[in-house]
């Protein structure tokens, strides 16, 4: 039920089913196996704007291996919000260990080493990231605020082709 709460945008629902959830797998076990329940609760919490709250609920999802990569990241772009790029650096580092070719994860990061002036790092990572795919729109972006070249920018408009589909 909480997520056809979520899936509809009423988070405050959502947030008890999944409260409910965790109350009846840790009744026994307070580390329980499938992590599931306490990401689905960050995610309501973090579309609720209750960061500090969401991100406990991540950081206790990611005790079960399976949602490390989707948790670490949610708790990077938390991290991105408070403006502590060095801590967010870390937590996308564990996202991309788990799951390397995560394509919003590796754009995060190039966010993260542009925004710590890491330029050349990040523009490593960025031709890493468009050999496994070419049509990364959100690293191309990061390249094109990286080298401000017109080039690129054209680029990113005849992959995107005027499409308003494409651009969502």
């Amino acid at each position: 039920v909480g997520l056809l709460y979520l899936r509809k945008g009423q988070f405050s629902k959502a947030q008890p089913c999944f409260e409910k959830a965790i109350k009846s797998i840790t009744r026994h076990n307070p580390n329980p196996y499938d992590g599931e329940p306490y990401y689905n609760l960050g995610c309501s919490l973090k579309y609720q704007s209750k960061l500090d709250e969401a991100y406990d609920a991540f950081y206790k999802s990611a005790w079960n291996s399976e949602w490390q990569d989707v948790a670490y990241f949610s708790i990077a772009q938390i991290d991105c919000q408070r403006g502590d790029f060095e801590l967010a650096l870390e937590h996308v580092e564990k996202s991309l260990i788990r799951n390397w070719h995560n394509h919003k994860a590796r754009q995060l990061k190039a966010s993260i080493l542009r925004k710590l002036g890491r330029k050349r790092e990040a523009l490593k990572l960025i031709e890493d990231s468009l050999e496994i795919d070419a049509f990364n729109i959100g690293v191309i972006f990061e390249k094109y605020l990286l080298t401000d070249n017109v080039e690129i920018r054209n680029e990113i408009s005849r992959l995107l082709q005027s499409k308003v589909h494409t651009y969502m």
